[in-house]
């Protein structure tokens, strides 16, 4: 068993596992953004290792043009999937499907022009490869960034996973590509690309398939500021939760982290992500605790004694470092500025 056949192996176990993700996420299709994303990603990487295996075959094939249009895209899809699934506040915008087309046409530029002009334009290759890394690296740190306050397990241990993994692997696929000088590339380096491909394809699946639950990719709901169910079995915790919160204020300490409020209550930081999340429904500690902070907020700016109070005390009073992401949050739950709700409540 020579190079060619372990090529054939690895990348044949790659399209398997690629195409199985993507149905997986199919069957979500309807109701998460996070699924979409994530089957056109996989669609994506099936493209890409196909498209190696067409060009060893003949690199003149006519029909390997839509596989290769698919495969520029997937750095960017991976970014879009990885927002999707960590940002609890993503939403689809039109820059970010310009964001994809333009490293489509780079990407086609820098592939393509050598056959108008005879010769390498380095630099539209370069800059091709900067934005395609660039996307990978900022999908990364989404990952990383939210670990530490995401409350679903499954998928905080998935920021690791796609972290360190799937980001290493497409990284070292666009920067292997950069010295040859030769296309098809040679059988050994298709082989490690082979091998590559089927690492970030097994990463994935054993991320999906092994801790597979329906938080994993549902949509994210509005952080709960009810009372906790006395059906939870964390019920007794959740209730000190909510006293040290609504009575204590403590969603008021600057910097509060679910390591100290964990800390404070005598309980493993595990439990009380859990008891959160399944009890109250909410996905990230700071949103849970921007419920309250939010809540607050507008009870102030509705309340006619406090007219003359700048809105920059009320954000500050009720626990958010500075003003701009008072602004958006609190946007998000009143789909208008604070400035707006102050008005509308005074004409009440």
């Amino acid at each position: 068993m020579g190079l060619i056949f372990w090529d054939a192996a690895l990348r044949g176990g790659a399209i398997t596992l690629f195409a199985l993700l993507s149905f997986l996420f199919v069957r979500d299709w309807r109701t998460s953004l996070t699924a979409r994303m994530g089957a056109i990603t996989c669609l994506g990487a099936v493209a890409y290792t196909v498209l190696i295996a067409i060009d060893a075959a003949g690199p003149t094939v006519p029909w390997r043009l839509p596989f290769h249009l698919i495969s520029l895209a997937t750095p960017a899809l991976f970014w879009l999937f990885a927002l999707s699934w960590f940002d609890d506040d993503f939403r689809l915008r039109k820059w970010h499907i310009a964001t994809v087309v333009l490293v489509v046409v780079a990407g086609f530029t820098a592939n393509y022009l050598y056959f108008v002009t005879q010769s390498r334009i380095w630099f539209v290759a370069i800059g091709w490869r900067t934005i395609s890394t660039g996307l990978v690296v900022a999908a990364i740190v989404t990952a990383l960034r939210g670990w530490k306050t995401d409350l679903v397990e499954s998928r905080r241990r998935a920021r690791l996973a796609l972290s360190l993994a799937i980001g290493a692997v497409i990284l070292w696929i666009v920067f292997a590509e950069l010295p040859l000088r030769n296309w098809p590339p040679p059988v050994g380096w298709r082989v490690v690309n082979a091998a590559s491909l089927f690492l970030l394809a097994a990463v994935l699946a054993a991320t999906m398939l092994g801790w597979r639950d329906r938080a994993l990719l549902s949509a994210p709901a509005k952080p709960s500021g009810e009372a906790p169910r006395p059906e939870t079995d964390d019920a007794p915790l959740l209730a000190r939760l909510d006293t040290d919160m609504r009575h204590e204020r403590l969603y008021r300490q600057d910097g509060l982290t679910i390591t100290a409020v964990a800390a404070r209550m005598g309980v493993p930081e595990y439990r009380l992500r859990r008891a959160i999340n399944q009890g109250l429904g909410a996905r990230n500690f700071n949103a849970y605790l921007n419920g309250f902070r939010i809540g607050e907020a507008a009870d102030a700016l509705a309340d006619p004694t406090q007219r003359e109070v700048p809105i920059l005390t009320i954000a500050m009073d009720a626990g958010f470092g500075s003003l701009a992401p008072f602004n958006r949050a609190f946007r998000d739950v009143h789909a208008c500025t604070p400035t707006e709700y102050r008005a509308r409540a005074s004409m009440r």
